[in-house]
């Protein structure tokens, strides 16, 4: 009986990625870096294409290197907000992210896609039973390089590789993050007011088990807070943790300290946590 070889489809790895393209960088033919990673030069070089024209998303190599963009703490904003309400479908010939988002953050998605986008994406909203309002954003370059970051088809399944975002874009990511969850929201309806020092409640915070572990570790180094541990959470595979009110409170300071961008549901928490107008400053 005759066998049918397949091909498996290629998952992008963040970190492999960012491995190759340091040693690309470094000055490593395609060759060199296939024998050092034990890897196919096809790979390789596939890992190495282009995702996206000038003024799109970063890879992780471009966002960390030495020339980043200088919308580099926009990008890290957007990556946190994906990374709490996306998932990527990578296959056939239309590249989507699909984001569950709140229904007033129909105007904050042109934003994403103005900051995201340097073509022309199709961007459909649409209603879900099971997970309320959604838009489908298709765009081959923006999906192309969300997958180099590790965003997949199932939250579950794979996440963004956190440690790859740079320590400085943290509180840029924390706020993207917080602003696009849709579990136990800590961003709410506009106009809502922010909570008072006294009236602050625990933070809960719901994503895939590697990154919640990375960002619990970051979060105690950066804001000196108690690392908290992971607990299972619904059917996807993610894990779930609570931070006490005043870890929370501290998390907030950090990550609205310099809101470069910011839903509009969050402007009770900008005028708390955030400088002064005079103080303000532009990333854009």
């Amino acid at each position: 009986m005759m066998r049918i070889l397949t091909r498996p489809t290629l998952r992008h790895d963040p970190k492999m990625v960012y491995a190759v393209s340091a040693d690309r960088a470094a000055g490593m033919t395609v060759e060199e870096i296939a024998i050092k990673h034990g890897l196919p030069a096809l790979t390789i070089k596939t890992l190495l294409r282009p995702t996206g024209q000038p003024g799109g998303l970063c890879t992780p190599y471009e966002l960390a290197g030495a020339d980043p963009p200088r919308n580099a703490a926009v990008q890290a904003y957007w990556l946190g907000y994906i990374a709490a309400a996306g998932r990527v479908f990578n296959h056939g010939s239309s590249r989507t992210l699909l984001l569950a988002i709140h229904a007033e953050d129909e105007g904050h998605i042109q934003t994403l896609v103005a900051d995201l986008v340097s073509g022309h994406p199709s961007v459909e909203f649409a209603d879900s039973n099971l997970d309320g309002r959604q838009v489908y954003i298709r765009d081959r370059d923006l999906v192309e390089a969300l997958a180099t970051w590790g965003i997949c088809d199932s939250p579950g399944r794979g996440s963004i590789s956190l440690e790859l975002v740079p320590r400085r874009l943290l509180p840029d990511f924390v706020r993207g993050f917080l602003e696009g969850a849709r579990v136990d929201p800590p961003v709410r309806r506009a106009g809502a007011r922010a909570s008072s020092p006294r009236g602050h409640r625990p933070l809960t915070l719901t994503g895939h088990p590697a990154l919640l572990a990375t960002l619990s570790q970051m979060l105690s180094a950066i804001c000196g807070i108690g690392q908290s541990a992971g607990i299972p959470w619904g059917s996807e595979g993610l894990t779930r943790i609570t931070l006490p009110p005043q870890d929370a409170l501290r998390v907030m300071h950090m990550a609205y300290a310099r809101p470069v961008r910011s839903t509009p549901r969050a402007a009770a928490l900008v005028a708390r946590f955030g400088p002064q107008p005079d103080q303000r400053y532009s990333d854009a």
